[in-house]
């Protein structure tokens, strides 16, 4: 088991990536985006193509704001696969079953 994502951390890393950007892919077990953001926005951003660094910042953001308003259940889906096999889902059956 690799360790559970909090989704509080992944939003407060992709903030963080107006400044680094990347940081919130390397959490979420992406390394390769990780390792592609950093370079657009550290290595662009000194260039005269300095937008594609903006873009690299500006991905960082919208990526924040996706995970605010994304729902804890579908967050976990996607980041936490393991957690969310090792934990069953009540179902109406097993909800009926549990009450009797």
């Amino acid at each position: 088991m690799m360790g559970y994502r909090n989704r509080a951390i992944a939003i407060l890393l992709a903030l963080a990536g107006i400044f680094l950007p990347g940081l919130h892919k390397f959490y979420l077990r992406q390394p390769l985006w990780g390792g592609v953001y950093l370079l657009l926005g550290l290595l662009f951003s000194t260039t005269p193509h300095g937008s594609l660094g903006s873009v690299a910042r500006i991905a960082c953001v919208i990526e924040a704001v996706w995970y605010l308003f994304q729902g804890a259940d579908a967050f976990d889906a996607t980041f936490n696969p393991e957690i969310r096999a090792a934990v069953p889902k009540l179902t109406a059956s097993r909800l009926e079953e549990s009450t009797q």
